[in-house]
């Protein structure tokens, strides 16, 4: 077969623009979270390269809040050491794709291509960041300050790089004294490893962004507990946490939780990958040994005795592993496994023909015909062990049952609509009189804290919003108002009118806010408002379909003076006609009766070309019959009612919530009474005398849909954007469910005596 040549003559060199091409690498590096990890992977990867034996395989994080005369700071300490040619010749380079290797022939490396660590100095402190470390009688310090990706030595290259070190211990003692960390306070296992090595690496970064002079410790060590990357180097190496001068865990070292398996999958389950798989996007076959090169792969499947959804979210991944060992993962959550047992399932992947689709971060591969090929395998496999759990737990009713709890559960189910349509034109307009129903009164207190938060941090010209000021005394509980006076650092951008309590926009540029109390002088937080220059603004729906009782989300996309183009801006959002449907501040319309009306978005300066036309139709059952969500949600019982697009049987498992949404669902707006949950199955027991015909279900029914209709109150209403704290929440939740109990209670007694199913 004849190939077609070119002939050409390349450029001598690549133009590439340095800055732009590292910040762009850099971003998935913008977080604590992300960044600590890779400064211990690069720790156990010094390790691994040096040959260390296992005992001497040790990193200490140091963590120290701020004081006055001090910054905060997040360090990380190994007993490698660096030269200034490693430095040079490999910590330097960026993009490298051999940079964890470099020098080395030994496994175990994790790899990556230099950028992680780096990234995280160059973006996360306010200050600076900087390596100090010694190998072999020299030392260097090398860093960069805040804003710049350009490292060089510490004050420069005469005195920063190769001065002498004739005592190692006492150049770390000095090193570590400006963290508040004495030497003693060290792990015995780490002043072992020191007085054997010939160097040390300690690599600190001084005001991390966020975090002020307190930095969550708890929060940074259960992330490193969690953090997928962390499962390889906690097998390379011992780490431990030192903490404002106190060694804690009780002195031990970093260790991964252990994930108890479920009853009766106590081993882990091995697929092996076929070598040919299909692509689910363009449907062609593609190999995973690249044509017999390499070594068939296998998934690993292991379970969970609980719920991964929420402590164990780290760990519920599937990690990618090929020959540079752990190249990237995915959360269980993002495949396509159509089932509740999902969420008990982890494992990992070994296939080497994924190296090359590793991406910078080591998250989510890189999109090819292979990887999506591997992650819909994966699905599959997952899918179908899930389906063993739920064949295992399911519970067979008889068809007599089936059908009168369906019935029963539509009768309720066209009350709940009622109920909502009347509920819902109630938290969008207004109350008795023409006024809004007064909240809830706040205990009196003394204030110790303000917290003030905004719905966004940018907004239009010649804009209107409301800021959220929470008083809270020393016990953390929202207490009532005391008299307190804003401040704009420039009010001529951002104004804050005191008798209104509302933020007005008066000029482009930024501006911080805050609260101060007018006795005490007590400050909340300070808050950044920038105000922007629109250039254009374009919604996203033409035309949008809304059926009565359902929502739907329009976004405004603007497009700003610098070119960056931005949906999260505060504009003005407003409808012609709110009888029909109404609109929130963040461009949420809500249905309210069948009609027509426009909505469009903007402020001063720029109007959105063309406004949304809403069409609110009759509602409809949410499942049955539609292809997405329409109306009022439906909510059906699983194990009873089978799904309405797909008349397969649903099962959840006891550890599911009582009332549950699965990811297909939220569109649909189906929700799912847990037939599973461990009061429905007592309830629906007839050798306990319970059934389906007791009163006792019939509460329980009830109360399920009390449950979710609260939910949708909460969160259909249009302050959907609002910051509740947790108190405040709970208040909300609880006044939603004493209004609804109320009505369930005037309605529904007959039917809670004797079964009697409401009317129409």
């Amino acid at each position: 077969m004849h190939v077609a040549t070119l002939t050409y003559t390349p450029d001598e060199d690549i133009k590439v623009h340095e800055e732009g091409a590292i910040r762009l690498i850099c971003r998935a590096f913008q977080s604590h979270e992300s960044g600590l990890p890779e400064w211990l992977k690069n720790s156990a990867d010094a390790y691994a390269r040096g040959d260390a034996p296992e005992h001497k395989r040790i990193s200490v994080v140091i963590l120290d809040n701020g004081r006055r005369d001090a910054s905060s700071s997040i360090s990380c300490l190994d007993f490698m050491g660096m030269t200034s040619d490693v430095i040079e010749d490999n910590f330097r380079i960026w993009a490298d794709p051999d940079a964890a290797r470099r020098g080395s022939k030994t496994t175990g490396i994790q790899g990556g291509h230099g950028n992680g660590g780096k990234c995280y100095m160059t973006q996360m402190f306010d200050e600076y960041a900087l390596i100090h470390t010694a190998k072999r009688g020299k030392g260097n310090r090398y860093g960069v300050v805040a804003g710049s990706i350009r490292f060089g030595y510490i004050p420069n290259r005469q005195r920063g790089r190769d001065f002498s070190v004739e005592n190692l211990q006492k150049e770390l003692e000095k090193t570590l004294a400006q963290f508040k960390c004495p030497l003693d306070i060290l792990p015995k296992s780490a002043l072992e490893a020191l007085k054997a090595t010939d160097g040390f690496t300690l690599i600190s970064g001084l005001g991390p962004k966020g975090y002020g002079k307190k930095i969550p410790v708890d929060h940074l060590v259960e992330n490193l507990r969690e953090h997928p990357q962390m499962i390889q180097t906690l097998g390379i190496c011992r780490v431990y946490i030192i903490a404002n001068g106190r060694l804690i865990n009780d002195g031990k070292e970093l260790a991964l939780p252990e994930i108890p398996p479920m009853d009766g999958a106590e081993k882990p389950r091995t697929i092996p990958i076929p070598e040919i798989l299909k692509d689910p996007v363009s449907e062609q076959q593609v190999s995973t040994t690249n044509e017999g090169s390499l070594p068939q792969g296998q998934i690993i499947l292991r379970t969970s005795d609980v719920s991964m959804r929420w402590k164990r979210k780290g760990r519920h991944v599937v990690n990618y592993k090929a020959q540079s060992g752990h190249i990237g993962y995915d959360p269980v959550s993002d495949l396509d496994v159509q089932s509740s047992y999902r969420d008990r399932i982890y494992g990992e992947c070994f296939l080497e023909a994924l190296e090359p689709y590793k991406q910078n971060e080591r998250g989510p591969l890189a999109k090819s015909p292979l990887t999506r090929a591997v992650k819909c395998f994966m699905s599959q496999q997952i899918e179908l062990y899930a389906k063993e759990f739920e064949a295992r737990d399911r519970r067979q009713y008889d068809r007599e049952a089936k059908n009168e709890i369906s019935k029963i559960n539509e009768a309720l189910d066209r009350w709940k609509n009622r109920f909502l349509n009347e509920l819902m034109q109630g938290l969008w307009g207004p109350g008795q009189d023409g006024q809004p129903p007064p909240p809830p009164p706040l205990p009196a207190g003394k204030p110790a804290r303000l917290e003030l938060s905004l719905s966004h941090r940018k907004a239009g010209l010649g804009v209107a919003f409301r800021p959220t000021l929470k008083f809270f005394d020393e016990n953390g509980r929202r207490i009532r108002t005391v008299p307190f006076k804003w401040i704009s650092e420039d009010n001529n951008v951002v104004m804050v009118d005191e008798d209104l309590m509302i933020i007005n926009t008066f000029a482009h540029g930024e501006t911080g806010v805050y609260a101060e109390t007018l006795h005490g002088k007590l400050r909340s937080n300070k808050v950044f408002l920038e105000v922007v220059r629109i250039q254009d603004i374009r919604l996203s729906v033409n035309v949008v379909e809304v059926p009565v009782g359902n929502r739907q989300k329009i976004e405004a996309v603007c497009r700003l003076a610098n070119g960056d183009e931005t949906s999260d801006i505060y504009l003005e959002w407003t409808e012609n006609d709110p009888n029909i449907a109404r609109v929130s501040a963040s461009g949420l319309v809500f249905g309210f009766s069948p009609g027509e009306t426009e909505v469009i978005a903007g402020d001063d300066s720029y109007l959105a070309k063309t406004p949304a036309i809403v069409k609110v139709v009759p509602g409809q059952a949410g499942g049955k019959g539609s292809d997405r969500g329409r109306g009022f949600p439906i909510v059906l019982v699983s194990g009873i009612d089978p799904d309405p697009h797909t008349n397969e049987d649903v099962t959840f498992s006891k550890e599911d919530p009582p009332i549950w949404q699965r990811p297909q669902d939220v569109d649909r707006n189906i929700w799912w009474i847990n037939s599973s949950a461990p009061l429905a199955r007592l309830y629906l027991d007839e050798s306990k005398d319970y059934g389906y015909q007791s009163r006792e279900w019939r509460m329980y029914h009830i109360e399920r849909y009390i449950d979710v209709i609260v939910q949708i109150a909460l969160t259909h209403g249009p302050t959907d954007k609002e910051s509740l704290s947790v108190n405040e929440w709970i208040m909300r939740w609880g006044s939603q469910v004493v209004e609804i109990q109320a009505a369930a209670a005037a309605d529904l007694s007959g039917f809670i005596e004797t079964g009697q199913l409401p009317r129409e």
